[in-house]
């Protein structure tokens, strides 16, 4: 089965989101629901399309005629028994369920050349000339589910990436493969099945709607570079659930690369994070693009340990825009250094970060997590719509956040200050307090235990209610 979710589907997600920015919101609404949507009752097993499972011999054509066999036949479920599959990128359609069985694996080739987009694979393409492991566009109606795993053997990538960073004393970037990626597709179903070790971001999500990720986990080493777990990028109606997450990167990232005139307000909308677990990481983002505009997101109900950070909205200005209506309700964080982070500046402090966090501390500002922050007399800046950073309606409902370093940073930008942050029923015990700047805070709801200082340490553009 797949799950298709439709308007309806979502409508009690964002009635959630609209009750809570209502002045008198007196009932709460029901969980966003996913209808299923049948894929034909036909199963086509890879090993009798060839499929060895042994991890010596490349599985990646019997895989791929087990696939388009089903497609062409109207669609079904292609199963991966228990075995350990070698293969490269492969390419599912329309229709398509990929069900990996319980102690299944499929192990990701590490050789460059097969993950080179062609002219045949080009449709495909996820971010500069590569492919993924696993490719979906253009598609509809297609899962990947299971309690197996899928493996990219993202070591030998990044000790690619860390020795080129060396080279040029910079960052790499993230000019690696993705591990699952989905562009211009509807209806899709990602369901119980673990994803490890990417090349670089786990599961990518692009120009597509009606979404469900839901009981997946997602593996990297802490360590690892840009292993981010979940990029929706320029998406509608999207639920992440019940999902598993301990990477060297950001949790979840929701992305808007561009403006779409058919979505003039927000290009990314009705995205629902709820009930899922996360560990290493960086935490759950919405940026750092956010060009064509987000708005209703709910975050409720995710337990966070020992994660950098916990919930953040990082937008740097040329690659800002609209971010609205966004609630974060009844997250949990223990031992996560940075619980909130609500920002209209995203730059990296380079490769010799102690050298720049001492030209930045003579300066009033500072370095967090790898972040620059300029100090509160940063020059003003003409606005730029689909530019500029504009953060507008957040609130954080029932944070409970213990062991922080830092409680949090709330940094607009000049031109643009944040405006209405809200915080009800919020506490967070740390060592530092929360930095608010250029921000409209109501902060009557926030108790922030600080050991090491003020709880609120409020700079240039600080206004609201305390």
């Amino acid at each position: 089965m797949v799950r298709s979710f439709g308007r309806r589907g979502f409508a009690s997600a964002i009635a959630t989101i609209a009750l809570v920015f209502s002045p008198t919101p007196s009932t709460r609404a029901a969980p966003a629901t996913a209808k299923p949507s049948s894929i034909p009752a036909r199963t086509c097993d890879v090993t009798r399309y060839g499929a060895k499972g042994t991890r010596v011999f490349l599985d990646t054509e019997a895989f791929q005629r087990a696939i388009d066999d089903c497609a062409r036949k109207g669609g079904g479920t292609v199963l991966v028994p228990r075995g350990e599959y070698l293969i490269g990128p492969i390419f599912l359609k329309s229709n398509i369920d990929l069900h990996l069985a319980q102690w299944s694996e499929l192990v990701g080739i590490t050789d460059e050349a097969p993950y080179k987009v062609t002219d045949v694979t080009k449709a495909y393409v996820t971010n500069a000339d590569w492919i993924a492991l696993i490719n979906i566009a253009d598609a509809q109606n297609v899962s990947i589910t299971g309690g197996g795993r899928i493996d990219g053997q993202g070591q030998s990538w990044w000790d690619r990436w860390r020795a080129q960073a060396r080279k040029n004393m910079k960052g790499g970037g993230t000019n690696r493969p993705r591990l699952v990626h989905a562009a211009r597709s509807r209806n899709l179903n990602f369901d119980g099945v673990g994803l490890y070790n990417s090349p670089s971001f786990h599961l990518v999500v692009k120009d597509s709607e009606d979404i469900r990720v839901n009981g997946m986990r997602f593996v990297a080493l802490a360590h690892s570079p840009n292993t981010d777990a979940i990029d929706p990028i320029d998406v509608r109606n999207m639920t992440i659930t019940n999902n598993v997450f301990d990477v060297g990167d950001d949790v979840v990232a929701i992305k808007s690369m561009k403006r779409n005139p058919a979505r003039p307000d927000a290009a990314v909308e009705n995205i629902v994070i709820r009930g899922n677990k996360g560990f290493a990481g960086r935490g759950i983002c919405i940026g750092s693009e956010t060009i064509g505009g987000v708005r209703n997101v709910l975050v409720e109900d995710n337990d966070l340990t020992g994660s950098m950070y916990g919930i953040r909205i990082k937008t740097p200005p040329g690659r800002g825009g609209l971010v609205q209506d966004i609630v974060f309700r009844n997250n949990r964080m223990t031992d996560v250094e940075t619980p909130m982070v609500f920002s209209g500046y995203y730059e990296g402090a380079g490769y010799d970060e102690t050298a720049v966090a001492a030209q930045l501390a003579a300066k009033g500002g500072f370095v967090l997590g790898h972040q620059i922050y300029p100090a509160d007399t940063d020059a003003q800046q003409p606005y730029q719509a689909g530019s500029t950073p504009w953060i507008r309606n957040v609130r954080v409902e029932g944070l409970r956040a213990v062991g922080a370093d830092r409680a949090g940073i709330v940094v607009g930008v000049p031109e643009r200050p944040i405006e209405g942050l809200v915080f009800k029923d919020v506490r967070v015990e740390s060592r530092r307090g929360l930095l608010i700047r250029n921000a409209e805070v109501d902060a009557r709801g926030l108790r922030v235990r600080a050991t090491g200082g003020k709880a609120l340490i409020e700079e240039n553009g600080a206004t609201g209610r305390r």
